[in-house]
């Protein structure tokens, strides 16, 4: 019987800020023969928790069981042979990296020692038997481990309304470093519903001085002049791009650690209605997958139920919203997009490759409104295109890659809706696969065709005040998305019967009968025997079957055996149809017949889905 411990890592920074341990491996150990198991097992994390040495993972190594790697929420599962339910583990993790840094390719990895746990075993309904165990580490931890081997400085906080304790949404919080030379701005951002904000810098965003780069390292404004290890960190407060009377660098907190919590709070900020700002967020105008939530980051495929598992296609319409402005001044945006390998890589900072003019499809991005003085239709509007036709159609100005917003008084940008489309043939170009030596019923791949695979793609918005790169912002990144752009050429149809090859085809779906074969001019009778051979190929293949259409006797159904699928492609030589209540061909009436091979493929562009995809052949039977 499997036995699976199912577990979650976050480490604390604030007591209501942490990081979920993504991309972590975890490690689960026999306990060492010496060892006080029960003092171990009922011990607090507190006294058990240490780094790990090269030294003692080494003399630990003949125990280890098995890893796992926890994924972007920090959830894992380790499987256990059933002849070790009876024992203790210790479980220890290795990172090498923290968020929010990308998962380096390699670096060094260090390793810690959780605790020693005794797992109380339950049956799941699956017949297995689970453990649940989730570990918080605590700030005091993690903060160094973040700060003293990963550089990874952070300020979490929250704003409110000094008399009221409401939290204030929608406020820019720049944290600022006072410092000898100039102050240092550590980062930047904008507080959510419940007020809180995050900003995660290094120590070079503070080491600074007038030899930088060549020289970095904090400096105290305070005379007598010495140097200290961590910033004096003040903040700054904007909304709407206008500043915001509040802090400065005499209210500095000074040689803050690697963690720093802060409670903020300003008084008579009117917050109003907040607009809903420029973002990236779905994929697809109908099916409006989330472009993190409900794309698999194994896969690259569409994650949500019911729709499970689609790789997109064509051309697919990106939804978010869009603003004219940014911080009060004239807004434009682009998309970029990289390619990995597989989903799990990471990203690359500097490789990021822009959307062009070219690679955008017409699309409304929002519309002119005018007051008409009907009352029964009092509004009247006008589309607003990327790339429309600008003879006879508003549409907008480019710089460079970047769609400059409208600033038309009556505008209405697109909320929750349409803000680009991208055709995935500039990304995965249209390949061409020619099956025309393939025998019906046997495999194509390799020996026909070669084989061609997803490719993956990263997709994000980026904004910026008209011509400002000062300004850029990140609006929405995507997981990779898998995305397959081939299709069949000289695809075998209808078989011996009427036998045709068609180009262009989003699946091989072809099928004979052998009786057919066998027979001259594919005028073969069928009488006793009915023989069918069948091709189904697509990378991201998804149902196939057979059906038999005609008469039936009193009392008589016909039917085929369900057909398996898998990657990249289904065929067989022989599938004979099963018949009620007498499993006999020659138990069909003498008239004609229809054997139809249906397949479907799991592609789609987030509005389409290409398909069914039929092959059919008709007989009589005598």
């Amino acid at each position: 019987m499997k036995a699976i411990i199912k577990g979650n890592l976050r480490g604390y920074l604030c007591e209501d800020c942490f990081d979920n341990l993504a991309n972590t491996k975890v490690l689960l150990y026999k306990t060492r023969p010496d060892a006080n198991v029960t003092a171990a097992a009922t011990a607090s994390s507190k006294e058990t928790f240490h780094p790990v040495s090269e030294r003692e993972a080494g003399s630990r190594k003949e125990l280890l069981i098995t890893t796992a790697i926890t994924n972007e929420k920090g959830d894992f599962e380790l499987e256990v042979s059933d002849n070790l339910l009876d024992q203790a583990f210790d479980i220890d993790f290795v990172c090498g990296t923290v968020p929010p840094k990308p998962v380096p390719p390699k670096g060094k990895e260090y390793q810690f020692h959780i605790t020693t746990i005794y797992p109380k075993w339950r049956q799941s309904e699956k017949e297995q038997m689970v453990y649940h165990w989730n570990y918080s580490i605590s700030s005091k931890w993690w903060c160094i481990i973040r700060g003293y081997f990963f550089d990874a400085w952070v300020i979490c906080g929250v704003l409110t309304d000094c008399q009221t304790g409401s939290p204030l949404p929608g406020v820019t919080v720049k944290a600022m470093d006072a410092d000898l030379v100039t102050d240092d701005l550590l980062g930047t951002a904008v507080t959510d519903m419940s007020g809180h904000f995050r900003i995660d810098y290094t120590s070079a965003d503070f080491k600074k001085t007038f030899l930088s780069p060549l020289i970095n390292i904090e400096t105290d404004k305070e005379f007598p002049f010495f140097f200290s290890s961590g910033p004096d960190v003040y903040f700054q407060l904007e909304l709407g791009g206008n500043p915001i009377n509040f802090e400065t660098s005499a209210d500095r907190r000074k040689n803050v650690g690697y963690c720093l919590c802060v409670r903020l709070c300003v008084s008579e900020l009117d917050i109003g209605d907040l607009p809903i700002p420029a973002s990236f967020t779905r994929l697809g105008h109908s099916a409006r997958f989330k472009i993190v939530d409900e794309i698999n980051p194994v896969t690259g495929k569409t994650m949500r139920p019911g729709y499970d598992n689609y790789a997109f296609y064509s051309s697919v319409i990106l939804v978010g919203s869009l603003s004219k402005k940014l911080n009060g001044q004239p807004m434009e945006y682009m998309f970029e997009y990289q390619e990995v390998a597989s989903p799990g890589d990471p990203i690359l900072p500097g490789g990021w490759s822009p959307v062009t003019p070219g690679m955008i499809p017409r699309t409304v991005i929002g519309y002119l409104w005018t007051l008409t003085g009907d009352p029964m239709n009092p509004v009247a509007t006008e589309d607003y295109f990327i790339n429309g036709n600008p003879v006879i159609e508003k549409t907008v100005n480019f710089n460079g890659n970047w769609i400059q917003m409208p600033q038309e008084p009556n505008f209405a940008p697109h909320i929750d809706s349409d803000i680009l489309t991208i055709n995935t043939e500039a990304l995965m170009p249209v390949v061409n696969i020619n099956v025309d030596s393939m025998v019906i019923g046997n495999a194509t791949v390799p020996g026909v065709a070669a084989h061609v695979s997803n490719r993956y793609f990263n997709l994000r918005m980026k904004q910026r005040q008209v011509s400002n790169p000062a300004s850029e912002t990140v609006a929405g990144t995507s997981r990779p998305i898998a995305i397959f752009n081939a299709r069949y050429d000289r695809v075998p149809k209808y078989g011996s019967w009427i036998p045709t090859k068609v180009d262009n085809q989003f699946a091989v779906c072809s099928m004979d009968l052998q009786e057919i074969i066998l027979g001259t001019g594919g005028c073969g009778k069928i009488t006793n025997q009915l023989t069918v051979k069948f091709n189904a190929r697509n990378e991201n293949l998804g149902s196939v079957g057979l059906t038999l259409t005609g008469p039936t006797k009193p009392g008589q159904s016909f039917s085929f055996p369900a057909i398996g699928t898998s990657i990249p492609e289904v065929f067989s030589p022989s599938v004979h149809p099963v018949i009620v209540p007498v499993n006999s061909v020659s138990e069909l009436l003498p008239c004609a017949y229809t054997v139809t091979l249906t397949v479907t493929v799991l592609l789609t562009t987030g509005d389409h889905i290409p398909g069914p995809f039929h092959d059919f052949i008709s007989f009589c039977k005598v």
